[in-house]
């Protein structure tokens, strides 16, 4: 049996017909009741798009609307009946205009009614219009009128709704968060994750979840601004999801290959030039790195990633005071952001400007006691035998004092925890001999040994 025998329809390089059959055959194959037959009809759809590009269109034969002859008693002019042989024009019945009638010779309109559309067929055939349509496919509002077709409230058809909407999003995934968003408010997505992960796969049910959560978020507002007019949006949508997912992967050289082309089909979009500058930090190009954020903060200057990927990449180059310049921007809006507070800092250093250095290490690690890169570089900048000392007063020297404490104190826990857990969980279970707890202080004593060593080596 041929895919378009499963399907229920001749071979045709209509894709809107073949999404049709397979939505009306989908009712009857639930992947519940029947997952074989569901298989078998998911993986005919799946060929038949793919063959659908090479299916020619069959010509059809011109119809011949020529008069017949003039017919009287079964004898025609081409029979050579009797009256069949004048070649006057009076020899014929005058023709008369010819119309389609009924059997009482009314005009027949119409030969049949149309048979009405599913309306779950017409709700996917309506959002895959808006898929098609890229400006509306990105504007949340041009969603609204079809998800608010009687249909999507239907609940006894509900289950059927759902399958042919997912059938529909798993080749159709390039939408802007707050599309997502509103599939969610009206199919519930996320309070039936559980429920989806035993009847899609894994992977399209993560997905799915990623882009309303916002964890792997691409946006689309670039578009707007910079309309994608000559290029195949599909395909460079798909090459940054690509270039993103590699990057999680670890797989930089790979990430680069697929970003690096879509750049060069489209360089207008902020989230491709930070990933990219991002691929080429980690492989050691940074002075590609610095050129991508330079162009992710043209695009969007008001965001402040590229400021503070560019702030690291110039701090790394010993351009310290370029890379002040990018953390004010940041520390403008974020004021309390102990990242830039530290890198900030750590720039004053390199600069030998100590005493804005140590009061700024000081502020971001007060914020967040203790910050550790904070309390590291302040603790080099407060280095007697490598820079110089001002006055400490008593409450300056107190604090130093205590954060000193606090820092070493979790060192050793950091360094000493699991032994401690297992202690206590067998002394719990067993009655330990008087050794084993003489072994787990001579652990803790050995890593507060190390920990004041670290502290000492810092400080000196």
């Amino acid at each position: 049996m041929s895919v378009w025998d499963i399907l229920g329809i001749e071979a045709t390089s209509d894709i809107t017909a073949i999404k049709r059959a397979y939505a009306k055959k989908l009712r009857l194959h639930h992947p519940e009741d029947d997952p074989e037959g569901y298989q078998r009809l998911r993986e005919a759809y799946d060929s038949a798009l793919k063959m659908a590009p090479y299916v020619e269109p069959e010509e059809e034969e011109p119809l011949d609307f020529a008069e017949p002859a003039a017919y009287e008693g079964g004898q025609t002019a081409e029979s050579g009946g009797e009256l069949g042989l004048g070649t006057d024009e009076g020899d014929y019945p005058a023709s008369k205009p010819s119309s389609v009638s009924g059997y009482y010779g009314e005009p027949l309109h119409h030969a049949r009614e149309p048979i009405p559309q599913d309306p779950i067929e017409q709700f996917i055939d309506e959002i895959d219009e808006i898929y098609d349509n890229f400006q509306a496919r990105i504007d949340p509002e041009a969603w609204e009128d079809a998800l608010n077709r009687d249909i999507v409230w239907d609940v006894e058809r509900s289950g059927e709704l759902q399958y042919a909407l997912m059938d529909f999003l798993e080749d159709h995934r390039h939408l802007p968060r707050p599309v997502w968003q509103r599939l969610d408010d009206m199919f519930h997505f996320t309070e039936n994750k559980e429920d989806l992960l035993e009847e899609y796969p894994d992977s399209l049910i993560e997905y799915i979840m990623s882009q309303i959560n916002g964890t792997s978020e691409l946006r689309y507002e670039c578009f707007k601004e910079n309309p994608a007019e000559d290029i195949d949006i599909e395909q460079y949508l798909d090459l940054r999801e690509q270039g993103q997912y590699m990057i999680k992967e670890g797989e930089l050289e790979e990430a680069l290959d697929y970003l690096a082309h879509a750049s060069e089909m489209y360089p207008h979009d902020p989230d491709l030039q930070l990933m990219l500058g991002k691929c080429h930090a980690r492989t050691g190009n940074l002075t590609a790195a610095d050129e991508c954020f330079g162009q992710a903060i043209r695009l969007a200057p008001e965001e402040l990633d590229g400021y503070w990927h560019r702030a690291q990449i110039r701090f790394e180059q010993a351009d310290y005071s370029s890379a002040l310049s990018d953390l004010e921007k940041v520390l403008d809006q974020e004021p309390e952001n102990t990242d830039a507070l530290s890198l900030k800092g750590r720039c004053y250093i390199g600069l030998e400007e100590l005493d804005q250095a140590r009061d700024i290490l000081k502020q971001s690690n007060q914020l967040e006691n203790p910050h550790i890169h904070s309390y590291i570089y302040l603790c080099m900048a407060s280095n007697k035998h490598k820079y110089g000392q001002r006055h400490i007063t008593a409450a300056d020297r107190w604090r130093s004092w205590r954060s000193n404490l606090l820092f070493d104190t979790l060192m050793v826990l950091r360094l000493s925890w699991l032994y401690i857990l297992v202690y206590l969980a067998l002394q719990v279970v067993f009655d330990l001999h008087p050794v084993y707890t003489w072994l787990l202080i001579a652990v803790i004593l050995w890593n507060t040994w190390k920990a004041i060593k670290v502290h000492w080596v810092l400080a000196t």
